[in-house]
């Protein structure tokens, strides 16, 4: 127990350094860079959850938000809604995000390395496992946009009570095992990767009972009664997680024949598919953010190579870490005729590792392989007939850094047998893991952003008095503004803004998007506006002439009256970004009769 607490200890303190400084301003910044709004969703969401406790209101549904109808609030399961829900009343919603992203830092390694110890047998080899999947650019990656994805601890927790119930059955871990499954629901995505890992365990482990039926006894597999024991705590696993998400999947079957977009939380867009999967270079080149090899690999962003998204293909395995995996591959190679002996354990885990690395990485190519005139199907194609709300097949990258991981494990410790010495191998095991840490590096510049202060106009909104309405422009038609949203926990006032597409609202949202349009005005009226809101910047910012030219036309509309021009502002700290920096910002007071819109409601 004392050396696990040391282990705890030394991944808290690289927790602290490898994201500097947000441990030291975890009530004022969190996670994120310049190229996504992301990551304001769940500040949103921990806002609006404390926002109806403090109001004594239903959460359901979101009444502040595509104003006067409202948006349905979509509860996917309710163990995430839970861990929300007393850190967004009793903290703050930046508190409520950066908590979240810091505990699934340490509980992703912590696990990764009880995982490791399981199955190497090596302390050293164990906490370099835990170094590499808890640090690696895919989980820094996520943190910066997307909270959910960050949730990835369940699956080396679910492997570690796997191989530990192989080598003794205990109660304990019988119940951990099926709590283990129940937490892998937290997010959809982590109880998707969870079903493929335990799938390809069984697999595996059938394989092998064939294979070696006649050679073993099936108690050098497994345990007496381990496969009916691990069959029953999964099935009881799993009905608890259903139950969970039994209005989720009610409403998945009443919206089969939805219309399929990236806001479509049942049936996203099939040639996302081709998008958002993994490319070759995505594994093999460093970070984009890495301090010292980024910028190399920043040209190849939006190749058909690396990929269109900077954290959806950061991939990066690390050289490391693969050259680690191979030597472990190689002695696998090398001594799996010798099954019967003393190295039999060994053997069998280092090959389902492998085979989970094999799968997984096919999971994460797009939906088929072109290669002249011959087509070459891909799980994903198949997949999303089943499961058509999974759109990123590139996240089960972070399944294969997990093999990766344990395999680079293997490879130390048999790195570490050469030895004889403690203290050289404390050295090696120290090199590796800076090495490995280096690899993973991300700052400078800071991937902190400052969200302390919002631009000066939201101040102002928020002290007028009454009860009123706003609109954001440019008007978000074609997806949430996460900006908008996080705007609006500061200044609190209902909004037009955040409509869904497809809905009657988004219908009457695309016809206001151009604020000079004389009908505009009236019927933002009749929606309940009074105030609204022009950010100049981003009007100006494209090269589309005939937005650049809608400012000019704004200015002169005379159903607008100007309030007041706010100045553009910069962040106090100029090693930091924030959110308090934007261009000019001009306020119209909305002077129009009611005009009810021209597009019905079916």
């Amino acid at each position: 127990m004392k050396k696990h607490l040391i282990c705890a200890g030394l991944f808290i303190l690289l927790i602290i350094i490898m994201t500097f400084p947000l441990v030291f301003k975890i009530n004022t910044a969190m996670p994120g860079f310049f190229s996504t709004d992301e990551s304001y969703s769940p500040v949103w969401n921990a806002w609006w959850l404390k926002f109806c406790f403090l109001n004594h209101q239903p959460i359901n549904p979101v009444n502040c938000l595509a104003y006067p109808f409202g948006n349905p609030y979509y509860l996917f399961g309710y163990l995430f809604f839970l861990i929300n829900l007393p850190l967004a009343i009793f903290t703050n919603p930046v508190f409520t995000y950066n908590a979240q992203v810091l505990a699934n830092l340490f509980l992703t390694a912590f696990f990764t390395y009880l995982l490791a110890l399981v199955v190497t047998k090596n302390r050293f080899s164990a906490f370099l496992s835990g170094v590499i999947f808890g640090f690696s650019p895919y989980i820094f990656a996520r943190s910066w946009q997307h909270l959910g994805e960050t949730y990835l601890w369940m699956m080396p927790m679910v492997l570690w009570l796997l191989f530990s119930l192989r080598e003794r059955i205990t109660r304990p871990k019988q119940v951990l095992l099926v709590v283990s499954i129940v937490l892998s629901g937290i997010v959809l995505g982590t109880a998707y990767y969870t079903v493929i890992i335990l799938a390809v365990f069984f697999l595996y482990l059938a394989i092998k009972l064939l294979i070696h039926k006649k050679s073993l006894k099936k108690e050098q597999f497994v345990p007496a009664g381990y496969i009916k024991k691990i069959i029953f705590l999964l099935f009881l696993g799993y009905l608890l997680t259903a139950v969970q998400y039994a209005g989720y999947i009610i409403s998945s079957v009443q919206n089969t024949h939805s219309q399929a977009s990236a806001s479509n939380p049942y049936r996203r867009p099939f040639e996302d598919l081709f998008e958002q999967s993994a490319r070759p270079l995505s594994y093999f080149f460093p970070a984009p953010v890495h301090p010292v090899f980024g910028k190399f690999t920043e040209q190849f962003i939006g190749t058909s190579l690396y990929g269109m998204s900077l954290t959806e293909h950061t991939l990066y395995l690390g050289w490391v870490p693969l050259i680690l995996a191979f030597l472990a591959f190689r002695k696998w190679r090398r001594d799996r005729l010798l099954e019967d002996n003393s190295g039999y354990k060994d053997s069998f885990n280092i090959g389902f590792f492998v085979a989970l690395a094999i799968v997984t990485w096919l999971y994460s190519q797009p939906p088929w392989w072109q290669i002249g005139p011959l087509k070459i199907f891909m799980p994903s194609f198949f997949m999303y007939k089943v499961l058509p709300m999974f759109r990123a097949y590139c996240r089960f990258g972070s399944v294969l850094m997990l093999s990766i991981a344990v395999l680079a494990g293997f490879g130390l410790k048999f790195f570490l047998e050469r030895f004889k010495s403690r203290k050289i191998k404390i050295v090696f095991a120290v090199l590796f893991c800076g090495l490995v840490l280096f690899e993973f590096w991300n700052w400078p510049p800071y991937k902190v952003i400052d969200v302390s202060k919002v631009p000066e106009v939201y101040y102002w909104i928020k002290s007028q008095p009454g009860d009123f309405v706003i609109a954001e422009y440019p008007l978000d038609c074609n997806g949430n503004n996460e900006m908008y949203k996080f705007y609006q926990t500061v200044h609190q006032r209902k909004m037009v803004n955040g409509t869904a597409p497809g809905t009657y609202p988004n219908k009457i949202a695309n016809t206001l998007k151009q604020l000079s349009d004389p009908k505009t005005a009236g019927v933002l009226k009749w929606l309940g506006v009074k105030y609204v809101i022009v950010h100049r910047e981003d009007y100006l910012n494209t090269e589309i002439i005939n937005e650049m030219d809608e400012i000019n036309k704004i200015s002169v509309n005379p159903k607008f009256k100007l309030v007041k021009s706010f100045k553009a502002q910069v962040c106090p700290d100029e090693n930091m970004m924030c959110v308090q920096k934007t261009g000019a910002i001009d306020l119209y007071l909305l002077e129009a009769s009611p005009v009810e819109p021209a597009v019905k409601d079916k």
